[in-house]
């Protein structure tokens, strides 16, 4: 049962957003502790506020607490990566299926606004940093299944994708790998859900989300994760 004050849950939220992006991005290393007085100090937050922090990235599977022994980043594992793949291309599919049944016109109008302002930076000749990209390309499918109509299918995968994204974005800044970017893929991907062909959705989004797996197991491996 949640006791935290109004000022309180706004600090949890807000160490709840910190301890995640350290974790998405290898800030805090796989098996790393947590320790509640070494964040309080680095966050300057009250200890109540970082433990519930704490224990909503343990319902998320960025963190795990085992018997008392504490707090501690997510462990890495290649049966882990390939149960998180197989499950978010399947929470994505179903997503993408009911959107492309039920999606209105409010619905294409925001694929179509969220491909441009994706467009704006992967047709740029020059260097985007990984962060900028990152948020437009998740607002980008996030609008492709917004079309869905259910809030809880919304929810699963915003949890499941934040474990799918941790791996990719761990073996990106590990790799230190130039940011591919691919306009002509996302367009093939936008202009298939819109026109409704969910056959050929589902071979574009299976390709999209395996295309780098191996790369990602490649890199993780060779940097001692797995």
């Amino acid at each position: 049962m949640n006791t935290l004050d109004g000022k309180e849950q706004s600090l949890a939220n807000q160490c709840y957003e910190k301890l995640q992006e350290h974790i998405l991005n290898g800030t805090f290393a796989p098996g790393q502790k947590l320790k509640v007085d070494a964040l309080k100090q680095e966050f300057d937050i009250g200890h109540s506020p970082i433990r519930e922090a704490l224990s909503r990235l343990v319902s998320s599977g960025l963190v795990e607490s085992r018997d008392n022994k504490g707090f501690r980043v997510a462990q890495v594992s290649e049966a882990d990566i390939y149960d998180v793949y197989q499950t978010f291309f399947h929470i994505e599919l179903l997503a993408l299926t009911q959107a492309i049944q039920h999606g209105d016109d409010a619905w294409e109008s925001r694929v179509v606004a969220a491909l441009h302002h994706l467009a704006l930076i992967e047709t740029k000749n020059e260097p985007v940093e990984y962060h900028v990209w990152a948020e437009r390309n998740y607002a980008f499918h996030v609008a492709l299944i917004s079309g869905c109509n259910s809030p809880l299918l919304m929810q699963i995968r915003a949890d499941v994708y934040l474990r799918f994204d941790r791996y990719c974005r761990i073996a990106f800044h590990t790799g230190r790998q130039d940011l591919a970017l691919n306009h002509a893929e996302h367009k093939e991907l936008a202009e298939t859900v819109l026109s409704r062909d969910l056959k050929k959705t589902e071979k574009l989004i299976h390709y999209h989300i395996f295309g780098a797996q191996e790369t990602v197991l490649h890199t993780l491996k060779k940097n001692n994760f797995i």
